[in-house]
């Protein structure tokens, strides 16, 4: 089983979600991404080439697996549809370039196995 990390981002984003569907997300994520986060989910590409996106109903889970940690560190949740299908990947990407997700993600895996 892998530990779950959230960035201030996936958090605010989750947030966002209806009630029942944060709750059915947890669950989701609890049985299936944190027991096997490779191969329940799609390799990215591009700019996000080391993350992976698990889809759950109506959503993308866009995630990093640190296998060395076993931490699956949650980066963004968006809705999949025509028209913000791509917009969590967008906001990422910005992320990814201007060099801030992986400051994040380096802040939240500091604290695996302090608890």
């Amino acid at each position: 089983m892998y530990v779950a990390k959230f960035t201030s981002d996936a958090i605010a984003d989750i947030k966002l979600l209806p009630k029942n569907v944060r709750n059915a997300l947890r669950k989701e994520l609890e049985k299936v991404v944190l027991k096997n986060p490779l191969g329940c989910s799609e390799a990215l590409t591009g700019l996000l080439l080391h993350f992976h996106s698990f889809h759950f109903r109506d959503y993308g889970v866009v995630y990093r697996v640190f296998q060395d940690l076993k931490a699956v560190a949650f980066v963004g949740v968006g809705k999949k549809n025509s028209e913000h299908y791509a917009e969590i990947y967008k906001k990422l990407e910005s992320l990814v370039g201007a060099g801030k997700l992986a400051d994040t993600l380096l802040q939240n895996l500091r604290s695996v196995g302090r608890g």
